[in-house]
């Protein structure tokens, strides 16, 4: 015959291990999931920065390159100039410096605002990300607390059902006489 008492006994205790081992596992399955999520942030990083430095080394060969393709222009043009109109080349000279001062200068400046336009929305935008998986580890570890907390707080009001329960005096039946 089955002994009811042993069999709920050996029942709640699986149960209780079975709750055990959920616990630990969605413990560990967030962490593992959230540290994904951060190396994923040093990775974007990593990245943004070799970006940054290939794109720096780009330019840097496209201003070199734009500088002699400039200086080649100037060169023939005013050898062209010279040759057909001597007094030419102070004329050639103020407008170049006319344009560097009023167009390159703007170009110039609206390339740096824009590239630190871009940077700033970048960091911003990665600022953001880390704030939201700290609040995000912080709402999941508090939420598996929370449970872990409730967990132990109903096994022990069982345990302690369980002493009162078996501390409670068996009633002997009245006889009547």
């Amino acid at each position: 015959m089955i002994n009811f008492t042993d069999y709920n006994n050996n029942a709640q205790k699986a149960a209780n291990q079975g709750m055990e081992t959920f616990l630990n596992w969605q413990k560990q399955a967030l962490e593992n999931t959230l540290s994904m999520v951060e190396e994923g942030l040093a990775v974007q990083v990593k990245n943004l920065n070799e970006t940054r430095q290939q794109y720096q080394n780009w330019e840097q060969n496209m201003n070199r390159e734009l500088d002699s393709q400039k200086n080649q222009y100037k060169s023939m043009v005013l050898k062209f100039t010279e040759t057909y109109w001597p007094e030419s080349k102070n004329q050639f000279e103020q407008a170049e410096k006319l344009y560097e001062q009023n167009i390159g200068g703007m170009i110039d400046k609206t390339r740096d605002m824009v590239g630190s336009t871009i940077e700033r929305n970048i960091e911003t935008t990665l600022t953001f990300e880390k704030e939201w998986l700290n609040k995000l580890r912080e709402n999941y570890t508090s939420g598996a607390d929370n449970l872990r907390k409730q967990y132990d707080m109903m096994t022990s009001l069982q345990s302690e059902k369980k002493e009162a329960s078996a501390k409670k005096p068996v009633a002997k039946p009245e006889t009547t006489k």
